[in-house]
């Protein structure tokens, strides 16, 4: 069987909580290198006290709200698709296991033992957070022991008489099973680390154009407040995109899963 891989972008495993507060310092100094670059030119050239870069900064701060509001519904989207499909997840393992009752005790006892570590691995893979090693043991193991509990199911249809017991059983698997890859895929869908970057240098950017733009005294609240608002709104849509690291988390979802070792008692 080939291994998993789990396939990242480096900004991925910086802690939303890290870039925004280190967004917020540089958005400050940003505004405050703006600012002063102006001066130094307005003092050697006084001429430029009346440059109007209105259109400028209009169309650049535009630019970054389209790009935020982009991004937002991006990780807004991803995180939809991450919670519906873990509860598809859980009601996938459910009816499988419901539907083991209709086997004989003796394969019905031992389909719901490796039905019960299954559960155990993906629960396991879903608490792991960011460390990719202990995400791909489990994902190897749950692998593994659909990978055993199909075969346990399509060796006992090739010898029983009743192909429709074994038929319900066999699609309910299936799903099963096929949800993990889903799943997969879904967890790895973030936002493209070029976006991210990307988002990252335009609010510098943009916010250094302001403050270059900036005429008269300097004002450290609007300063103060505009840095820590783009820096909450970027740190939000990360956060949002990093249900496995942040303060959004698929934990409701995951509960799910977690209800399905009551199934086992």
């Amino acid at each position: 069987m080939k291994s998993p891989m789990i396939q990242l972008s480096f900004i991925d495993f910086i802690s939303p909580w890290v870039i925004g507060l280190i967004l917020f310092f540089v958005l400050i100094l940003a505004f405050v290198a703006g600012f002063r670059t102006r001066k130094r030119k307005v003092k050697k050239d006084p001429t430029l006290e009346h440059e109007d870069l209105g259109s400028i900064s209009s169309t650049l701060l535009g630019l970054l709200a389209l790009i935020l509001a982009f991004t937002f519904s991006m990780a807004n989207s991803r995180f939809d698709t991450r919670r519906e499909l873990a509860i598809q997840e859980a009601n996938a393992i459910g009816t499988v296991f419901l539907r083991t009752e209709f086997f004989p005790d003796s394969v019905q006892k031992e389909l719901k033992s490796n039905l019960k570590m299954y559960v155990e691995e993906r629960i396991a893979f879903y608490y792991a957070g960011m460390d990719l090693d202990i995400l791909i043991g489990h994902m190897k193991n749950s692998d593994v022991l659909g990978k055993k509990i199909w075969d346990q199911v399509t060796a006992y249809s090739k010898v029983d008489p009743n192909l429709v017991r074994t038929s319900e059983i066999v699609s309910s698997l299936n799903e099963m099973i096929d949800l993990t890859t889903s799943r997969r895929a879904a967890g790895e869908a973030n936002i493209p680390g070029s976006i991210q970057w990307f988002l990252i240098i335009l609010s510098i950017f943009s916010t250094f154009l302001l403050g270059y733009e900036r005429k008269t005294h300097f004002d450290w609240i609007i300063v103060m407040v505009f840095s820590l608002m783009l820096s909450l709104t970027v740190f939000s849509i990360f956060d949002l995109d990093r249900p496995r690291s942040g303060l959004v988390t698929l934990d409701e979802a995951n509960s799910k899963i977690l209800e399905l070792r009551q199934l086992f008692e």
